[in-house]
């Protein structure tokens, strides 16, 4: 078969070419979009294709047998006992095994490995190996050769990097041709000195990756302190919200009995000729709602209850339940000018922010820096010990000494040009955020203080107006005995009464959350292990 001609070659390649060029932006985005599909039609097929087929149903569930099962038949099961929880042991257990708390003493943790990392790349470095080599052969004689490499190195505070290094190395041939004998040893010693005396030269240029851990580190641990106290807040808010939904059960259930009351009461004056069956069936009407409702809160106490063991990490099949301790009143009685300078001087976020700002502008600093030539000083000395056939027997002696240097020529300095200029920018927009960081922080204590005070006032609000429904639903009672009210309006002032208890518990679990939030803005919520707070 005759074999192409070159041409035939430069034809074909040609032609290939002008096909690749035709293919426009479009055709490649096609020819992508079509390899992507194929691909999720294909991974779709095997990963949900037997999806239906296999998936797991539940059981039906057993009907109740009419007798009490037999004690001791049947896989054991273990009983829990009920945990009753009050704030301090919902929070000290929150610490302990809530998922979102450990991971974040993780991350710190994480933080901490990093910075030792990064003060171990600036202490004293060990460096060493070994390395052997047999050789034999048709012809070739036995040898056996060795080395061994050992090193110390330091940056130091001037940007330089001083080593010491230490080599020696063993041979040993056969080979009767040899002058030096069958075995030789070998060794020699080296210090060098790397100095850059313009780019990168001095503490701050050289050990930025230092001076970076060792902030990450601190900034790091205000925010965790400040993640502690908002999950102590975060605790308490879960946990008076399930005190709030026990007692407003409570206070349906008191309702709940009221109504059965109004009902007994509506019938008895029915019978009597009293009052018109309407208001019996109103009654009825009544109690049903006040049933149903009850049936509600109930479900929504249990699944918030579920939910707070979820957050708190307990076992899926560990009861809980919750103390119906609302919080108690504690006014607060801060100057509002103080505590705006309390605030700006304890926030630990603002000194992140502070703090941060001086980052910003040593990175301003270290980017003019790379503006600069490299200007190298290299400098070392070396003392060899000449060959011998044994090791201890080496004599050192000698030394070869060396001293250069090497300077950079700045041709290109559009990109170090270009970071020094972002540098600067970023170090404005930065100013900038902390401004209005520190101008908002202003605003929401003031605002905060404000909300107090709403909150204090309604408590007295709904404390008064528990007082007036009260006496209400006792001269509805009355008057609807007597015949002058239908039971209508005595269920509005009990329903009343119900919502204005509700409101009050809401007022004060509000009330609490708000000043414990205020504490922690102020920077004066400290946290103990436990995760309860002092203030």
């Amino acid at each position: 078969m005759p074999r192409p001609s070159p041409s035939f070659h430069r034809c074909s390649i040609g032609a290939l070419l002008l096909a690749g060029a035709s293919c426009t932006a479009a055709e490649h985005a096609r020819r992508a979009d079509r390899t992507a599909l194929a691909i999720l039609d294909r991974g779709t097929d095997v990963v949900l294709s037997e999806r239906e087929s296999s998936a797991r149903r539940p059981e039906d569930r057993v009907p109740e047998p009419d007798e009490p099962e037999v004690q001791g038949e049947g896989p054991e099961t273990i009983e829990h006992e009920l945990l009753v929880l009050d704030l301090a042991r919902a929070l000290e257990i929150g610490v302990s095994t809530n998922r979102t708390f450990i991971a974040q003493k993780e991350n710190l943790f994480l933080e901490a490995l990093s910075l030792f990392e990064a003060r171990h790349s600036f202490s004293p470095l060990l460096s060493s190996s070994i390395s052997y080599l047999y050789a034999d052969g048709d012809g070739i004689p036995e040898t056996h050769s060795g080395s061994l490499l050992a090193g110390v190195s330091q940056i130091l505070d001037t940007g330089g990097t001083l080593s010491l290094d230490g080599s020696t190395s063993y041979f040993r041939s056969d080979d009767p041709t040899l002058t030096t004998g069958e075995r030789t040893f070998d060794s020699s010693l080296t210090v060098r000195l790397l100095q850059p005396l313009l780019r990168g030269a001095g503490y701050e240029p050289s050990h930025e990756a230092l001076t970076q851990a060792e902030r990450n580190l601190v900034y790091a641990i205000r925010d965790f302190e400040l993640f502690r106290e908002d999950f102590s807040i975060d605790v308490a808010t879960r946990y008076y919200d399930l005190v709030q939904q026990k007692q407003s059960i409570e206070n349906v259930r008191r309702n709940l009995e009221d109504f059965q009351f109004g009902e007994r009461q509506a019938q008895a004056l029915f019978d009597v000729g009293r009052t018109s069956e309407l208001d019996v069936l109103r009654a009825r009407r009544n109690r049903l709602d006040a049933e149903n409702q009850l049936i509600e809160a109930i479900e929504s106490y249990q699944l918030s209850l579920d939910r707070f063991r979820v957050f708190l990490g307990l076992p899926a099949d560990e009861p809980i339940e919750v103390e119906e301790f609302a919080p108690d009143f504690v006014p607060v009685v801060f100057d509002v000018d103080s505590a705006v300078e309390v605030a700006l001087e304890n926030r630990l976020d603002l000194r992140n922010r502070e703090e941060q700002l001086e980052d910003d502008e040593r990175f301003v600093r270290l980017s003019r820096n790379d503006l600069l030539p490299a200007l190298d000083l290299d400098a070392s000395v070396n003392v060899p010990a000449g060959p011998d056939s044994g090791f201890s027997n080496q004599r050192f002696s000698g030394e070869n000494a060396s001293l250069g240097l090497t300077l950079e020529i700045p041709v290109d300095r559009v990109s170090e040009r270009s970071a020094y200029r972002r540098a600067q920018i970023f170090r404005v927009q930065a100013q900038r955020s902390f401004e209005e960081f520190r101008d908002n922080l202003v605003v929401e204590i003031e605002s905060a203080f404000r909300e107090l005070e709403r909150r204090e006032q309604s408590l007295k609000i709904q404390r008064q107006q528990i007082e007036d429904e009260l006496k209400n639903v006792r001269i509805a009672q009355l008057r609807f005995e007597r015949g002058e009210i239908p039971n209508r309006d005595v269920v509005e002032a009990q329903q009343s009464q119900l919502d204005a208890r509700n409101s009050l518990i809401r007022e004060q679990v509000n009330y609490e959350i708000a000043r414990l939030q205020l504490l922690a803005d102020l920077g004066i919520l400290f946290i103990d292990e436990r995760g309860m707070w002092s203030e």
